[in-house]
């Protein structure tokens, strides 16, 4: 189990709350043991369907390519990464790109520690990146 968590302002949505993305225990195990695909063939999958929810053809039976889902298990390896490394890779397999890949006047996201985390949970919806 990691300390770490990602929290992120979806640029989409800007009137929804901080969403918080907690890493699986299995999942980090899977990382740091090297056993997860490459990043871009996460990337290829996840292109696909924005394309195919941008372009309203997800609910016509979308698919993907059997050869890019075979990919995921077949495909290259990370090597083993470090709990660091793990995370940075969670954000760009998880987060929408546009947090990352797009200039914004504010950071879109954060890796805080769980302590972070308000406990508070009366006000949730109203937290803040910055407050956090």
């Amino acid at each position: 189990m990691t300390d770490y968590r990602i929290i992120y302002d979806d640029p989409d949505e800007p009137n929804e709350p901080v969403k918080i993305v907690t890493p699986a225990p299995n999942w980090m195990k899977e990382a740091m043991a090297g056993n997860l695909p490459i990043i871009s063939i996460m990337m290829e999958l996840k292109d696909e369907e924005v394309y195919a929810v941008e372009n309203g053809i997800h609910m016509d039976d979308f698919k993907h390519t059997p050869e890019k889902v075979e990919a995921q298990f077949s495909g290259k390896r990370t090597g083993p990464l470090t709990e660091e490394e793990a995370i940075e890779y969670l954000c760009l397999k998880d987060l929408p790109r546009k947090c990352w890949g797009e200039n914004h006047n504010r950071p879109m996201f954060k890796i805080i520690k769980h302590s972070d985390i308000p406990t508070d949970r009366t006000f949730r919806d109203a937290w803040e990146m910055n407050n956090v």
